[in-house]
């Protein structure tokens, strides 16, 4: 049965507005309201909106100025003041290098999505951030998702097990 997520509040952190409109079509033909749906340009313009709106979930891109995903994603899960650092982030990326990975991991990121993105691999992330949430750890040098991954009974196509999922 299809999960609902007409009233996910999600902000799309991307610098590339063709990347921005990608993400809002996918997002919209899987009946997200459009009226539940913010944009940022960067890392520093995603904190804000954070602060100003209640969201559920961010999509955000890794490579942008002045702030990138990473520093973002960090700064979300650690500062003080983040008005929300367990909510779930999904890295967007098309630097699909382990190294590249394991800093988006290590940052906090509760998903990796490969870019060119499709519809299904943007569903399959939202429902593993939404069905199978992992607990958090805050330890000295870690805050974010566990990064080990629990055996989950195999639900169709998108569920995969392993360090980071990669469209």
């Amino acid at each position: 049965m299809p999960f609902n997520f007409s009233q996910l509040r999600v902000l799309v952190v991307d610098d590339n507005e063709f990347m921005q409109r990608i993400l809002s079509e996918v997002l919209r033909a899987i009946d997200l309201d459009p009226s539940n749906l913010r944009f940022a340009q960067d890392g520093t313009d995603a904190l804000e909106k954070l602060g100003e709106h209640n969201t559920d979930l961010v999509f955000c891109d890794i490579n942008m100025r002045p702030m990138n995903g990473k520093d973002f994603t960090r700064l979300v899960r650690t500062h003080p003041r983040s008005p929300n650092p367990f909510i779930p982030i999904i890295i967007c990326t098309g630097h699909a290098e382990i190294n590249h990975i394991y800093d988006a991991r290590d940052a906090g990121a509760n998903e990796i999505l490969r870019k060119p993105v499709s519809a299904g691999s943007i569903y399959g992330r939202l429902r593993e951030v939404v069905e199978w949430p992992r607990p958090f750890i805050r330890s000295p040098t870690y805050v974010g998702p566990d990064r080990r991954r629990q055996d989950q009974p195999f639900e169709g196509p998108d569920r995969r097990s392993g360090i980071a999922h990669i469209g």
